[in-house]
């Protein structure tokens, strides 16, 4: 990628464009926390079940209910843990639903206008 120290120097040469990619790194940080607050918790959960899952199991089954793909291989079978699940994929969906325009409208759309 020979136009990253272009596209970063753009990026940090106007006010707004430096205010929106730092938006997007907390966002990013904020999600990144999320998955692994919600990893944690489903080891917590599946323990109690009585499941023994690797942590990539539960970063696996984090990912892929937050990006509401859910295989279906790896569920949960109290209500709480129904209801963890229905709040990561709530919470999923929020984020794809403003991280994503956010990301493409700031950064590919709005600076050819």
């Amino acid at each position: 990628m020979k136009f990253s120290p272009a596209l970063f120097g753009y990026l940090m040469h106007n006010r707004t464009q430096r205010r929106n990619l730092m938006i997007l790194v907390r966002l990013l940080l904020v999600l990144f926390g999320l998955i692994c607050i919600y990893s944690v918790l489903f080891h917590v959960l599946m323990a109690r079940e009585g499941n023994d899952h690797t942590w990539a199991t539960g970063f696996y089954w984090t990912l892929t209910v937050m990006s509401t793909l859910g295989f279906g291989d790896i569920t949960f079978h109290t209500d709480l843990g129904r209801v963890f699940s229905m709040v990561v994929l709530g919470t999923g969906m929020i984020f794809l639903l403003v991280l994503l325009p956010f990301t493409f409208i700031e950064f590919f759309y709005a600076p050819w206008m």
